[in-house]
């Protein structure tokens, strides 16, 4: 075969394999979000209300509305809680456990929130008045790397922040 009969063979391929390409479907773009759940599942405490994690998220969505609210912190480390101190945050005195070390990351003593467009005061004034089950809610200002925000103390930790060892 002679490079003449060689350079028209691979052009009639090429034509075919770009006419094939015309004709072809476009390509899909799918989401990759159910894979990454199925991959990456939540903890089995944040599924069900009936778990206080799941408590306080469904109350918050039930409050303020679905996907209108952050939780900015939870369980915290008592390491984490020193270096907070260290920031400036003041919010537990040295020497006292901060409630958000109490309990485990599944289930928290506490937790920060921002809701959007609300002021921390104004949210917690929402909270409050929805009668909903937190022994504490509290507007903070800003510390340490969080902005003003909204530390919800849930039922039957409010005890538990006793003296640090």
């Amino acid at each position: 075969m002679t490079s003449r009969s060689k350079l028209g063979v691979a052009l009639c391929a090429m034509t075919l394999c770009l006419a094939g390409a015309a004709v072809a479907d476009p390509i899909q773009v799918v989401s990759a979000g159910a894979e990454y759940a199925a991959l990456h599942p939540r903890p089995v405490a944040e599924a069900g209300a009936a778990s206080p994690h799941g408590a306080f998220h469904a109350t918050m969505d039930r409050v303020f509305g679905p996907g209108r609210w952050r939780q900015t912190s939870g369980y915290r480390t008592p390491a984490q809680e020193d270096a907070l101190r260290r920031q400036g945050a003041g919010a537990v005195a040295r020497g006292r456990t901060s409630l958000h070390s109490v309990g485990g990351p599944e289930a928290p003593g506490a937790y920060d929130a921002v809701v959007d467009r609300v002021a921390p005061a104004r949210a917690a004034a929402r909270l409050r008045q929805a009668g909903v089950g937190f022994s504490r809610v509290v507007a903070e200002a800003a510390h340490g790397r969080e902005g003003p925000h909204l530390h919800v103390e849930l039922v039957g930790t409010r005890n538990r922040a006793a003296p640090a060892d």
